[in-house]
């Protein structure tokens, strides 16, 4: 089998969705004869470009004007699935490469009505398991269909293929991990970004130690924790929050003790990009994920990827048996307690230094696992 056309179905915010991003980058610069286009429902504006034979075809709903409730919500699913589905049809793919459940309509009935197309399906979260709702039943059933139908599966970690394999049936599912694609771009910092390396940069100088908080701060991601930790840092320890509002992080504020403001900074929200440019400055990042739902306790998030990448210890809590088993396999960083002696943990991390002996390019993150994907689907 020669691909010639791979088409890629997707519902995300691309500039700040590093999964999509890395395999994308991966798969056009290897098939780099290959034409590659993005069917893209965007969640925000974005401004990026991929290699030449990668193009991004935005689509446009009429139902994102509705309001927000099942019902509107059904419509905007069949109006993307219709619109996707003729579109991809006339792109003529080899290969349909879907992401995610929200593009389940659309991708899966495309595999029905055109079954000579290899279909490989992404399956980035556990969000519709479980549910009493109606439209949570009908999106688990399309998800069900694209498991069954389609000639690659792929999950993000070894837990999440255990998983999957029984709810959906299905036995040959691939891992993919979310490692992190180390992007040459020329796009110029913007002035935010370029004032917060600076001052990070001068914290350091002030002696000072940097833990980076990435993504939104709420109950499933550790809000407890994270106002524990924020109360009891030594006055060498700094908190800084990206991939939040300058609102939210107003209203974070109000849970933390008055005198501890000055230890934390607001970073704002950083490209894919230019995400290396903080993580490479940073001490140790922290990550938190309660076991509330499926997908958190199986949790697989890019951050993990991005601070074993760049060597900083990373902070996670004991309870999920995902992030300490990987804490524990990799001996690279610190596992948080329910009721951990904050004092101990300041001072294990404080003697903590960046990991030099990590085999994340070696072996156990690869890059590469997304083109032998690819290459088994030539083969099969």
């Amino acid at each position: 089998m020669e691909i010639k056309k791979v088409a890629i179905l997707i519902k995300t915010s691309i500039q700040f969705d590093g999964r999509v991003i890395s395999q994308i980058e991966s798969l056009s610069e290897h098939f780099n004869n290959t034409e590659f286009r993005i069917f893209l429902l965007s969640d925000g504006p974005y401004n990026i470009l991929f290699s030449k034979n990668c193009v991004i075809d935005e689509i446009n709903l009429f139902s994102r004007k509705l309001p927000k409730s099942n019902i509107f919500q059904l419509f905007k699913m069949l109006e993307f699935g219709v619109k996707s589905f003729f579109k991809i049809r006339k792109f003529k793919p080899d290969v349909l490469h879907i992401h995610d459940d929200t593009s389940s309509f659309g991708g899966g009935l495309f595999k029905v009505y055109y079954p000579q197309t290899k279909v490989i399906y992404d399956d980035h979260e556990l969000k519709y398991i479980r549910s009493n709702k109606l439209f949570d039943k009908l999106m688990f059933f399309l998800e069900y269909i694209l498991y069954r139908k389609s000639d690659i599966v792929i999950v993000a970690n070894n837990e999440r293929r255990r998983l999957s394999s029984v709810i959906y049936n299905r036995k040959n599912i691939e891992v993919h991990e979310n490692y992190f694609h180390n992007r040459k771009t020329k796009k110029n910092k913007v002035d935010s970004l370029i004032k917060l390396i600076n001052k990070i940069n001068l914290l350091h100088l002030e002696g000072q130690k940097i833990i980076l908080h990435q993504g939104q701060i709420n109950e499933v991601r550790g809000l407890k924790e994270f106002i524990k930790l924020a109360n009891k840092l030594p006055d060498n320890f700094i908190i800084l929050t990206i991939g939040i509002s300058y609102v939210q992080y107003q209203h974070l504020l109000k849970s933390v003790n008055t005198l501890k403001h000055t230890r934390l900074i607001f970073g704002g929200y950083i490209e894919y990009e230019h995400i290396s440019e903080v993580y490479k400055i940073i001490d140790y990042s922290l990550i938190i994920y309660k076991n509330f739902n499926l997908n958190n306790k199986y949790c697989a998030p890019n951050r993990v990827y991005l601070s074993y990448y760049f060597g900083k210890p990373i902070i996670v809590n004991s309870e999920n048996h995902v992030l300490f088993n990987f804490i524990k396999n990799t001996n690279s960083g610190v596992l948080l307690e329910e009721n951990s002696n904050l004092d101990s943990v300041f001072k294990e991390l404080d003697g903590l230094s960046n990991l030099t002996n990590h085999s994340y390019v070696r072996n156990d993150i690869n890059p590469k696992k997304i083109i032998d994907i690819y290459y088994k689907l030539i083969k099969s």
